[in-house]
Formats: C-alpha cells, sequence, structure tokens
C-alpha cells in the first residue's frame, strides 16, 4: 500500500532527510490530444480537475506542511487542490516551470516527428537537441529544479512536503516519463543530496484514466523509448568467508586472491558486452569486482545501497554445521527455501525483492535498450530467482556468475540465463581437494 510503503518517511526523523512527493499536473485537453505544452499556459480540463482532487485525497495522510508550484495554470490548479486538503502553505514557484520546449511546443508527437526529425530524434533518445529547435538543455532543467529542491528540503528538515511540476521537467531530472496525475516521491536531504524512493505512482487514479486509458508516459507514439534492457547480474569474486561457508550477509568481507583474480575473469568476459552501465552494491566484495570491470571496459562505477546483500540475521558469521546445532529451524528452512522464521532476524525475502526490483526499474528506464551489469550477492540474487520460479527449487549462483535478465518496457521483467559460468576456468584437482577439505562436514546450502 501506498500509505504504508512510505511511513519509513516518518519513523526515521535523526536523518532529517525530507519526503518530497512530487506530483505531476491533471489532465489537459493537449495531454489527451499528445500535444507539447511547454511554456505554452493550458489549464486542466474535467478529469485533470477530478485527478488533482485524487492526488489531494492520497496525500492527506502524509501530513503535507507546506505545497510548492510551478506558476502554469495546470499545475497551480493542481497543488491548491492538494493544499487546501492538507492544509498547507502553498508557495508559487518559477525554478518549478515547465521546461521550454521551442519548435515542439503547440505541435502533436505526429507534426514533430516530421517538421523537426532532429528534434524528435533528441527527444525520443533523451540526447542533447540542436541549437536551432530552441529547447532549454536537461542541464539547466535540473539545475533549477534541484535548487528548489534543496531550498525545500532545507526549509522543512524531517517534514513531507508536495511539488506540483510538469512532465518534461521530470523526465528530465528523473531520466524516464512519467505519467498525469502521477506521484513521484524523492528523499531529499540532508544536505545537497537527493535519491528516488518511487516513480510514477498511480494507483490513486480512479475512472478510465486510473484503468489505464489515456495514459501518456508510456507510448511509442509519444516518443518514449519502449526497448527493453538487457541486465547482466554478477554475483561478486571469492571471500575467504565463502571458502569457509559461512553466511556473510552486512558482514563486510574483502576479495580474497583468488576472488581478485575471479573479478578480472568476469571483467573480460563483460569487455564484449557493449555495457552502457555498470553499479554495484556497497560492499566491499561486490565493489572491488565492480572496481576491476570498471577499469576493464572504460566504464565509471555507480554504487547503489538498494543492490546491498540480504541482512542474515543470526546466520551471519556461521556455517551451516554451527547453525544446525545453534539454529537447526533457521537451517532447515533455508535448505527448504523457504521463508526464514523470525528468530533469524533476517531481512525478509519480499523486501529485498521490491528494492532490488526498484534500483532495476530505474536503470532499465535510464538505458531503455542498453546492456548494464550489476555486481550483487548470492543471498539476494537468490531472492530474485525465487520469484521469478516460484515454488521450485534454485541453486544459489556461484561466485562471479553471470545471470542474464531481460527488465522493461515498464515494471517486468524476465530470466533469460541462471548462473552462467562459462568464462571461468575448470577447477584443478588440486583446488577440488582443497574445498572438499574445507567443507566436509558442512550442511548443503
Amino acid at each position: 500500500q501506498f500509505s504504508v510503503l512510505f511511513e519509513f518517511s516518518r519513523a526515521m526523523p535523526t536523518r532529517e532527510a525530507t519526503t518530497v512527493f512530487f506530483c505531476r499536473h491533471g489532465e489537459t485537453d493537449w495531454n489527451l490530444g499528445k500535444r507539447f505544452q511547454g511554456h505554452i499556459d493550458i489549464p486542466l480540463n474535467e478529469a485533470g480537475g477530478r485527478q488533482a482532487q485524487q492526488i489531494a485525497d492520497t496525500l492527506k495522510q502524509h501530513q503535507i506542511v507546506a505545497v510548492w508550484s510551478s506558476p502554469l495554470t495546470r499545475a497551480r490548479n493542481t497543488a491548491a487542490a492538494i493544499a487546501a486538503s492538507s492544509n498547507a502553505v502553498l508557495c508559487v514557484d518559477n525554478r518549478l516551470l515547465e521546461r521550454e520546449l521551442g519548435v515542439m511546443q503547440g505541435c502533436t508527437a505526429y507534426e514533430v516527428r516530421g517538421k523537426h526529425p532532429k528534434a524528435w530524434a533528441a527527444w525520443k533518445t533523451q540526447t542533447p537537441f540542436p541549437k536551432d529547435a530552441g529547447v532549454e538543455p536537461d542541464s539547466a532543467v535540473i539545475y533549477r529544479v534541484e535548487s528548489a529542491l534543496f531550498e525545500l528540503a532545507a526549509k522543512y528538515p524531517g517534514k513531507s512536503v508536495a511539488i506540483v511540476g510538469h512532465g518534461a521537467a521530470l523526465r528530465s531530472v528523473l531520466l524516464r516519463a512519467v505519467g498525469t496525475a502521477s506521484i513521484s516521491v524523492l528523499s531529499v536531504g540532508p544536505g545537497r543530496a537527493w535519491r528516488v524512493v518511487q516513480v510514477g505512482y498511480e494507483a490513486h487514479l480512479r475512472g478510465l484514466r486510473g484503468m489505464g486509458f489515456f495514459k501518456d508516459s508510456d507510448s511509442n507514439e509519444w516518443g518514449e523509448d519502449m526497448a527493453a534492457t538487457t541486465v547482466l547480474l554478477c554475483r561478486h569474486g571469492e571471500t575467504d568467508w565463502n571458502l569457509d561457508r559461512r553466511f556473510q550477509g552486512m558482514v563486510d568481507m574483502p576479495l580474497n586472491s583468488l576472488g581478485r583474480k575471479q573479478a578480472g575473469m568476469i571483467a573480460q568476459a563483460l569487455e564484449n558486452k557493449s555495457l552502457s552501465a555498470v553499479w554495484t552494491s556497497p560492499l566491499q566484495r561486490a565493489r572491488e569486482t565492480g572496481g576491476i570491470i570498471s577499469d576493464k571496459i572504460g566504464i565509471e562505477l555507480q554504487v547503489e545501497d538498494r543492490l546491498r546483500e540480504r541482512n542474515l540475521g543470526v546466520m551471519q558469521g556461521r556455517n551451516p554445521t554451527q547453525l544446525r546445532e545453534e539454529f537447526p529451524s533457521i537451517i532447515d528452512a533455508w535448505i527448504a527455501q523457504i521463508e526464514l522464521p523470525p528468530e533469524a532476524q533476517a531481512e525478509p525475502a519480499s523486501e529485498v525483492v521490491e528494492r532490488i526490483e526498484s534500483a532495476l526499474f530505474d536503470l532499465a528506464a535510464a538505458y531503455p535498450g542498453k546492456t548494464v551489469a550489476l555486481i550483487l550477492h548470492g543471498a539476494s540474487i537468490r531472492c530474485l530467482l525465487k520469484r521469478a520460479v516460484g515454488n521450485a527449487r534454485i541453486t544459489t549462483p556461484k561466485n562471479v556468475s553471470m545471470t542474464t535478465m531481460v527488465v522493461g518496457p515498464g515494471r517486468k521483467w524476465r530470466l533469460v540465463q541462471v548462473a552462467d559460468v562459462s568464462h571461468m576456468p575448470k577447477p584443478t584437482k588440486e583446488e577440488l581437494l582443497h574445498r572438499l577439505k574445507i567443507t566436509s562436514g558442512s550442511a548443503k546450502l
């Protein structure tokens, strides 16, 4: 539920981050006609007025203390409904104005394709526009919108606020389109930092719009690139605790010497994949693996907290034999591949899947039609695989294995290949004997 999902914003006041509900204004006749508005001041239509009230009704439960809005009528009228419902201060701020769309303004998507093909290509691929298009650069839009975000967060630390803005401006900031009357949630601060919590929430919308009609954020005709993204899930290289069969979870173990060699091998395998991005868990064993890959292929490594390993509670630091002696019900559940009992004090598998899916969908929206790599962990990948196969049994992927997924368009994904290790040499007889000695007497994971 929407209200439950964002409960954390009130449960962690010591962070002093501000929760920003960034709303796109309600529908206009030009939205319905797939016509670019830009700075042209088009009012809400009848459906847009109803959508504004539906946003207001949804946000009322979140104790909104302030509402900031673009000066354009369609945004101000949406914001006025929110402010009235929440009994909050309404402020109009020019920094939240829609993006200047130059030659595209007033044209339908079809007309822009025919009259201004270079501008259309730039819009569709989210690349810089030709100068003669007269379109405000992405960097300028991001600068002014972030300026407003940071000022709002400084003024209302630890509070919940709402912003009402526009589709093209939000597209510049979020690197993806959102529908009319949708709500995106950002956590802003402390300081000049922000992150996306959720993008394009629309479950509050009722009527035809709520049933999926008249959407303007997910159509090829409207210019959104709906190509799926290929995601390569790579498990990190070996650590000493992998060798000892100890559960690591959130314990921050480094790679061992073999793990670093393994990272080099998977980096070589990824070199011919034409990667557009490499994201990694913040834990050291994943960051080290990601760093070796990043250096090999020449792409900057992005650290993403949502890719962290599953917190395994009391399992962390113990091997299966120790768990059998101390917590038999926990190791039984792990082997049976069912939900861990409460005494495990572990992160629920559903929450692991939710946060990793969130990162997957953001990554796919930013790199449609591209190939990207994620460096993460065995227990986390295991949760995703179980989500895909249901009651069927799986095997936890080996170190530096590669699982291929297709993500998108939209909020969906499917598996293509699981735990490929064809890029790794077969272990020598000596290595197999060493591992057999280490694991002798341990339960099978």
